[in-house]
């Protein structure tokens, strides 16, 4: 288990059309990030479509283009959600928090000691609202998407981290773990 460090500094942020919520996910982890980025900036790279969305294969390209490193996971543990956020790190997901037939893209920027996780969902639907707090039960029934009638992929997610800081460092050449975390972190949160 990490020390926590931080959270992940995710804004919050609504998506502006049905079909953007991965542009929008990803938007607000590359902010986390230090990247001065809109959804509309994302999704030029990323191309969601109406009824289609984004795939991860194009999520994966986008925040390699953005100069960021994506690590994804499938299936993914609640404890993976937490040491990523622990260290700042972002982590995109895939869920179903409303029980549709479709799964839906938010960023979790933090989960607690007991599971809770914390998550910028940028469609809930009280526009008013850009942040859930869901316990660690009710997170694992949603935290999944279906592909086609018959098959789910269960637990994605997609963390996302800095690849070369703003000097033109990689940030995962440092041989010392401890200085390639700090020199990350000082770079998220600025």
């Amino acid at each position: 288990m990490t020390s926590k460090t931080a959270r992940a500094d995710v804004p919050g942020l609504a998506q502006q059309t049905q079909f953007t919520c991965m542009a929008t996910s990803c938007c607000a982890a590359l902010r986390a990030c230090g990247k001065d980025v809109s959804e509309s900036d994302v999704n030029k790279v990323m191309g969601c479509q109406a009824m289609r969305g984004a795939s991860w294969e194009e999520a994966l390209a986008t925040v390699q283009y953005f100069g960021c490193r994506g690590t994804l996971v499938v299936p993914a543990t609640l404890q993976m959600l937490k040491d990523w956020t622990d260290r700042g790190v972002p982590v995109m997901i895939a869920w179903n928090p409303e029980g549709r037939p479709w799964s839906h893209a938010s960023t979790v920027c933090d989960v607690e000691e007991d599971g809770t996780v914390h998550i910028m969902d940028p469609n809930i639907p009280d526009p008013s609202i850009n942040f859930r707090k869901i316990p660690k039960e009710e997170f694992f029934k949603k935290w999944m998407e279906p592909v086609g009638d018959k098959l789910i992929i269960r637990r994605p997610a997609l963390a996302i981290e800095l690849e070369v800081t703003p000097d033109g460092r990689q940030v995962r050449a440092s041989s010392n773990a401890n200085l390639t975390t700090r020199v990350a972190t000082r770079f998220l949160y600025r």
